[in-house]
């Protein structure tokens, strides 16, 4: 099987990290796989430190003709069986690659649970003849997409997977000591992008409505557009103190582990892979039931689901953690035996399955 990844994003986020972790394993599996990349990206660099083979294009838009017909002569030297489109950008070279006469089967994946935009070229891309299989990162996300679909036969699931070798070790206390936090407080964290659907206003809101918890520390970790407005908020509420941006990190296997409480409030969520993350590491969760959360989170079993935007029904699932040892005892067992059925070898084996049934 010879695969070639197309990756158009700039920045570094969880869909590019499922893309590293499929290509090593897909490796080990037998496949030749070749990466196509925007140049002096962040898949690029990951590319060159790895030792990954790989072709950097401008990727300048989603209409970039040049780099759509270099798609095209780069598959048909590599001799290419598929072409594994992993965004949405990526997704429109792909598709305009095969009017240009790309033959090459395309396979792409979805991971946002909103629907497809209702005009011609939305509805050109997903009916495009070329693609044979639309991976979906959740059931909420097949749902959503057949819709727009001539023919919804043609979508799959595959969920996430995580390294558990690499999440689920003990940490190494770097937040407390790089923060001076006393072992006397509690860290209450969310990692997420700082982006409108990751609704950090509702993790603020939070925070206010658990001020008489004087033990608690609260964490607001990565980075995104919506930075500097949050911060001007958190300033404006005088919660300063209470709430620490630590802005990007890439050490969330070594942070994960000394967060008492993961809170993620989530708008829309194609999956929610984070939430894997802190399954494996052993740490309570409380998220919201947005997108394909419900698919890994059993309410009151393996972590706490509420409703979307209520910061009163968060900050109640975080006392209620605080407060009931033995809820949060069943809640990180759980929770780490729910992260064994989403390993990152299982993702690559059900995706190869994808690529050869086609």
């Amino acid at each position: 099987m010879r695969v070639i990844h197309l990756s158009a994003e700039q920045s570094w986020r969880g869909g590019e990290q499922q893309l590293a972790y499929l290509i090593t394993e897909l490796n080990h599996l037998g496949c030749k796989q070749l990466v196509v990349c925007k140049k002096n990206s962040a898949f690029e660099n990951y590319c060159k430190s790895n030792a990954i083979g790989y072709v950097s294009l401008p990727f300048k838009n989603q209409f970039d003709i040049y780099s759509s017909i270099k798609i095209k002569i780069i598959a048909k030297d590599f001799k290419a069986d598929i072409i594994h489109a992993h965004s949405s950008h990526a997704h429109s070279l792909a598709v305009w690659s095969y009017y240009f006469g790309n033959m090459t089967k395309i396979v792409l994946s979805r991971k946002v649970d909103f629907a497809v935009s209702n005009n011609f070229l939305s509805r050109l891309k997903y009916n495009c003849k070329g693609i044979k299989k639309i991976i979906c990162v959740s059931i909420a996300v097949q749902k959503i997409l057949i819709k727009s679909l001539k023919n919804p036969a043609i979508t799959t699931v595959v969920y996430d997977g995580i390294d558990l070798n690499k999440f689920g070790k003990k940490g190494s206390h770097i937040l407390r000591k790089e923060f001076n936090i006393g072992n006397d407080k509690l860290i209450i964290a969310s990692t997420a992008a700082l982006a409108d659907h990751k609704d950090y206003p509702t993790f603020i809101k939070m925070v206010s409505t658990l001020s008489e918890f004087q033990n608690l520390q609260f964490f607001i970790i990565g980075t995104g557009p919506l930075a500097n407005q949050l911060k001007q908020k958190v300033e404006v509420l005088k919660l300063n103190e209470k709430i620490i941006f630590t802005d990007f990190r890439n050490d969330l296997d070594k942070i994960l582990p000394d967060i008492d409480i993961f809170v993620l409030c989530s708008k829309t969520e194609g999956l929610g892979s984070s939430i894997l993350d802190a399954f494996a590491c052993g740490v309570p969760i409380v998220a919201t039931a947005a997108g394909g959360i419900p698919e890994l989170i059993r309410d009151n079993e393996n972590g706490i689901l509420v409703p979307i935007g209520n910061a009163d029904l968060l900050a109640k699932s975080v006392a209620t953690i605080l407060q009931n040892n033995s809820l949060k005892e069943k809640l990180i067992i759980n929770g780490k035996q729910s992260a064994i059925d989403f390993s990152k070898e299982r993702m690559a084996a059900d995706t190869l399955k994808v690529y050869q049934s086609i």
